[in-house]
């Protein structure tokens, strides 16, 4: 496994092994036509509608006085539906394989292995979904990267083609799909991708900046 990929499983093992645990109860169910009526509803809003309108993606409202929150709902939202329209997915025998190849990783080190255990159905669930979760956005970073190229910065949950999001970004503002009410919060969205003084990047044409979009992690 080369460095790349045991950083991508390793970074996400520490989510998949505290995943576990009791399940928050059940809420109430609200009658039928309420629940409708309310789902219709917040569908269209994201956030507390007391707060002031932060921005609008795809017809739907944000309020939100956090530009890191509304950076996040803007492009989830931007990335779920460029995904669909890529046909991006994630299969039962990926989930397995990434949980799989997790724990092998774990296995090794002295002070998790005494931990790992035999999952029961709930825990083994939640792993899937994380690992489905995680996998998913390394296709769409993959995606994105393939498409418009640029430079890749070192992140948390693995590579992040940043030069590739601020070039999505931007051609989805121009095109409409989103907007930011507030300058503050615009500024502050838009510096993320912009301030390269924040980031560390991979060192461009680097063997490690070629390896990161190649072989799947999980695989």
């Amino acid at each position: 496994m080369n460095m790349l990929r045991s950083h991508a499983l390793c970074l996400a093992a520490a989510t998949l092994v505290a995943c576990g645990g009791k399940s928050p109860p059940p809420a109430t169910q609200a009658p039928a036509s309420t629940a409708v009526e309310a789902q219709s509803v917040s569908s269209a809003v994201h956030g507390d509608p007391s707060l002031p309108v932060a921005g609008h993606v795809l017809g739907k409202v944000i309020h939100t006085q956090d530009a890191e929150e509304l950076r996040y709902f803007v492009l989830k939202e931007l990335a779920d539906r460029y995904a669909a329209s890529k046909g991006l997915e994630v299969t039962q025998a990926e989930r397995e394989a990434y949980v799989a190849h997790v724990r092998e990783a774990l296995s090794k080190d002295p002070a998790v292995a005494s931990t790992l255990g035999e999952d029961n159905a709930e825990d083994r669930a939640a792993r899937l979904e994380i690992a489905g979760a995680f996998i998913l956005q390394w296709k769409i970073n993959r995606a994105l990267y393939q498409q418009y190229g640029g430079r890749i910065i070192f992140q948390q949950g693995g590579p992040e083609p940043l030069d590739a999001y601020r070039k999505f970004l931007e051609e989805r503002l121009a095109a409409g799909d989103f907007s930011i009410e507030d300058p503050a919060l615009s500024a502050a969205v838009w510096g993320y991708y912009r301030d390269e003084s924040i980031h560390s990047f991979f060192e461009p044409g680097s063997a490690d900046e070629a390896k990161a979009f190649g072989a799947e992690p999980w695989s």
